[in-house]
């Protein structure tokens, strides 16, 4: 009976405690402080630094930059004069954003100039420390004779330009017709001044298309992909949406690919861009997008990551309806990024000048022959042929040597000594012609 009873006094306590607490609930001590969450900032980017710079046009089509890339015709990037600022070859490490009389433009440092190589006029601790920061050294040497008027190499500064803009971005993005004052900002510095920090990520901004330019959505007509796993939408880029996938680091290990081929209505020259989303995880910095044109392809590498919320371009090709299109697959050689898919659209662009060359050497060799070099280039479509001219000098008539040639060098061989003049025409691949012209490229002595 004892435990029993036990049983039962030990169930009626345990009752009257739980009437008690129900009762009487245990209040909080009033002394103690109430602490209410505060919500912490990140704290703020700087923003990256701006100056007024003289610029200058890059030019110089068909020759390599500093980082190995070859100048397209209507290119994309600009020069700075420091190697600490350049970007890998088709690489984004290094940006700038360069703004003219209302128009503004992301470009990537491909290339090394103008004049200096070790002017790092935008940082603190430039090499010239006398000057003040945002001047070039070559601004100072022709405006103030600032060492002797001279660059690093001592050679004279006649312009005292602290970019030079690729011919794309200069005639094109920027609507520039000849050298002038820019507002450079040097986006590796500090935080895009031209883009709000409470930018919604799940919008993207892809704004207006060109008149006549043709735009492939992903999933859209003209988009297509063999493969329906591993895909992820995402709640951003062109119309509020895309799709990724995770990057492959082996041949192997590829699995997703995409291609936009699109319905163009005619042969012609058109540019390609890609618009990269701006939300997700880590994008990948080497898609490899493969651009075919006219039976040839060209691979063009774009760093996804630091062209998020942008269209990219990826050149100006000549194409036609039904043999163009550009592919994109999962294979970048890393194990930590994902590969973002979304529009592609192709503008129609206008090659309405003609080429532009010139004779620039003529070299004697030792069995009295010349060798003889020439360069030239066109805005859009490009150069396609030269016909070069010579004259006996003082007064001979020009007569044709090379017709329709595509080299840009070849060996002379006089009837008989004597000095020898040369000038050159080029036309490009929609038919202009250059003009002739009066007087000589180049003259050679005996």
């Amino acid at each position: 009976m004892l435990a029993t009873e036990r049983r039962l006094l030990t169930a009626v306590v345990l009752a009257t405690l739980a009437i008690f607490a129900t009762t009487f609930p245990v209040q909080a001590d009033e002394t103690a402080p109430i602490v209410t969450p505060i919500p912490v900032e990140p704290p703020a980017l700087p923003s990256a630094p701006t100056f007024t710079v003289f610029a200058t046009r890059q030019g110089q089509v068909g020759r390599r930059t500093a980082n190995g890339h070859r100048i397209r015709p209507r290119d994309r990037f600009v020069a700075l004069p420091s190697w600490h600022s350049l970007s890998s070859r088709n690489g984004n490490e290094f940006q700038v954003r360069v703004s003219y009389r209302g128009r503004t433009v992301v470009l990537p440092v491909w290339d090394v100039g103008p004049w200096n190589t070790h002017d790092e006029y935008w940082h603190p601790e430039r090499r010239y420390k006398d000057l003040p920061v945002g001047m070039p050294m070559a601004q100072a040497a022709k405006q103030n004779g600032y060492n002797n008027g001279r660059d690093e190499f001592g050679r004279r500064i006649a312009m005292p330009n602290g970019i030079d803009i690729a011919d794309g971005a200069f005639w094109d993005d920027l609507g520039m017709n000849g050298s002038d004052w820019v507002q450079v900002t040097f986006l590796w510095m500090g935080q895009d001044p031209a883009i709000a920090l409470d930018q919604p990520s799940g919008n993207d901004e892809p704004g207006q298309n060109e008149p006549g330019a043709v735009l492939i959505e992903d999933g859209g007509d003209g988009y297509s992909t063999p493969s329906n796993t591993n895909w992820y939408d995402a709640s951003c880029g062109v119309r509020g949406r895309s799709v990724w996938t995770y990057a492959a680091s082996k041949p192997d290990e590829r699995e997703n690919s995409a291609r936009w081929a699109p319905k163009l209505s005619g042969p012609g020259l058109f540019e390609a861009f890609a618009y990269i989303p701006s939300c997700g995880p880590k994008a990948t910095a080497a898609a490899h997008y493969r651009i075919t044109h006219e039976g040839a392809i060209t691979e063009i590498v774009i760093d996804q990551r630091k062209s998020a919320g942008k269209w990219v371009s990826l050149g100006t090709y000549r194409m036609n309806p039904g043999s163009a299109w550009v592919e994109l697959d999962d294979l970048t050689g890393e194990e930590d990024a994902v590969v973002h898919f979304d529009a592609l659209k192709f503008v129609p662009r206008n090659d309405n000048n003609p080429p532009v060359s010139k004779v620039v050497s003529a070299a004697r060799r030792d069995d009295g022959s010349i060798l003889v070099r020439w360069q030239g280039s066109d805005d859009i479509s490009g150069v396609a042929s030269y016909d070069i001219q010579m004259r006996s000098l003082p007064d001979g008539t020009w007569n044709d040597w090379l017709k329709g040639t595509a080299t840009s060098e070849a060996i002379f061989t006089p009837a008989t000594p004597g000095s020898y003049a040369f000038r050159i025409r080029a036309r490009d691949w929609v038919g202009h012609e250059e003009a002739w012209r009066e007087a000589n490229d180049l003259a050679i002595k005996p």
